[in-house]
């Protein structure tokens, strides 16, 4: 956490530096609209991950569990949905903090330290490069911003996009149809670019029509090595349907842990220790563990809070066995969200976003998610985006031991912070992307 915290002022530089888009834009330049203010300082790295936790418990909570496997970031989710609610007032700004777990300014300042953090994921290493180990850890947390040309925005959401996400707006025509095909295609080569090839095709062609006015989008990818390559060899496993299949498995010893009422739960360390993966074992069924995360989010000290919490701390040592994964994951957000509170943003009549514009009347349209993650014997590479479309009306002891050999849950998260950065579970590994 030293190190970690000692990175924050290089991020700082960085991120001030590269326009708000870490210097992988895929735009070739600055915004066509952005204010001139400075991003903000970061703030209190645990804090900001905290902020995480409640969104992050409710919304896993929420999805389709009909879903062999899963991969989310509600982080993605929360920051874009953060971005458009700084622009929300009244009954919908209400809303959306009470469904996103807290205000608009302290969930915005959590995202500018969190984007700080995960800047600094493998700094240290970059700076003073070792001979014989793995490639720095990186990551990212980037947004875009596509707004009608010639529309209206109020000076003060382009103050706020500034100074918490580092963003200006980039102009489009949503209109006519030939633009309006030029700007999905615009939107998503920026995305497929700061994920590095991985979310590709976020936007679908149907998702937009003559009614768009703005197009809201956060990305996140991290990539990180284990700290030595891990041990490969097959092994059983149960699925969610009951079969018992062969699939390749991974053998790891770690030394952290984590038990309670509801799973038993490891870390595996990448090289740098930026970041971890969580490795959870429902003591019961995955259902069981989903329902009480999200019973307890109000409260990030418990549940999955509680969980990371205690992988922080240097455990008993654990021989860990999991298998390989790679998976992804593509679906719309907006009936979750309608389901955890946030119905007015999406209702002709109800939703105020006068606070982005006076010119006309706003509703969110569309929230769509893509992500993916893999896990092999080098290390861990995962990546999200979310969009939100605007629309008008008009060591001593004997080693533990972590056999994952049917369902089980995962984090990937950043440690300083104990932001959960991408999650989801595993039902069926040789379901592949």
């Amino acid at each position: 956490m030293v190190a970690a915290g000692a990175a924050v002022p290089l991020a700082t530089a960085a991120l001030a530096a590269c326009d708000g888009q870490a210097g992988r834009s895929g735009e070739g330049g600055g915004a066509d609209r952005q204010a001139e203010l400075p991003r903000a300082d970061f703030g209190d790295p645990e804090t900001a991950g905290a902020a995480t936790i409640p969104f992050t418990a409710r919304m896993l909570g929420a999805i389709d569990r009909a879903d062999t496997n899963a991969v989310c970031s509600p982080l993605s989710a929360q920051i874009v949905l953060t971005m458009a609610g700084m622009g929300a007032t009244g009954a919908t700004r209400a809303q959306m903090e009470q469904t996103l777990g807290g205000s608009m300014d302290q969930l915005a300042e959590a995202a500018n330290t969190l984007a700080g953090a995960l800047l600094a994921v493998g700094e240290q290493q970059r700076q003073d490069p070792e001979e014989d180990q793995p490639d720095p850890a990186v990551a990212s947390l980037v947004n875009g911003i596509w707004a009608q040309e010639g529309m209206s925005i109020q000076e003060q959401f382009l103050d706020d996009l500034a100074t918490w996400f580092g963003s200006g707006i980039y102009e489009v025509d949503y209109i006519d149809p030939d633009h309006r095909e030029e700007a999905r295609q615009r939107i998503n080569s920026w995305v497929e670019d700061v994920t590095d090839g991985l979310i590709q095709e976020l936007i679908p062609a149907e998702a937009l029509s003559e009614t768009s006015r703005m197009v809201l989008v956060n990305s996140l990818h991290l990539k990180a090595s284990w700290t030595s390559s891990l041990t490969t060899a097959t092994g059983p496993f149960t699925t969610a349907d009951g079969e018992k299949i062969e699939v390749d498995t991974l053998l790891a010893e770690t030394t952290t842990w984590h038990e309670d009422e509801l799973c038993r739960a490891t870390a595996l360390d990448t090289y740098g220790s930026d970041l971890s993966l969580a490795l959870i074992q429902p003591v019961t069924d995955l259902p069981s563990v989903l329902d009480a995360w999200a019973e307890s989010a109000d409260d990030p000290s418990a549940g999955l809070g509680a969980v990371l919490a205690g992988l922080a701390d240097d455990g008993e040592p654990v021989d860990l066995t999991l298998p390989a994964f790679d998976i992804d994951w593509n679906t719309p957000l907006s009936s979750v969200l309608i389901e955890l509170g946030m119905a007015d943003a999406f209702q002709a009549g109800e939703a105020d976003f006068s606070g982005i514009t006076t010119e006309e009347e706003l509703l969110i349209s569309e929230v769509i998610q893509k992500a993916v993650i893999t896990v092999d014997e080098e290390g861990m590479e995962a990546a999200a985006a979310t969009a939100a479309m605007l629309d008008t009306t008009s060591a001593a002891a004997d080693p533990k031991e972590l056999v994952l050999d049917a369902p089980f849950l995962f984090v990937a998260y950043e440690t300083s912070t104990r932001a959960p950065l991408v999650l989801g579970w595993i039902g069926d590994p040789a379901q592949t992307r």
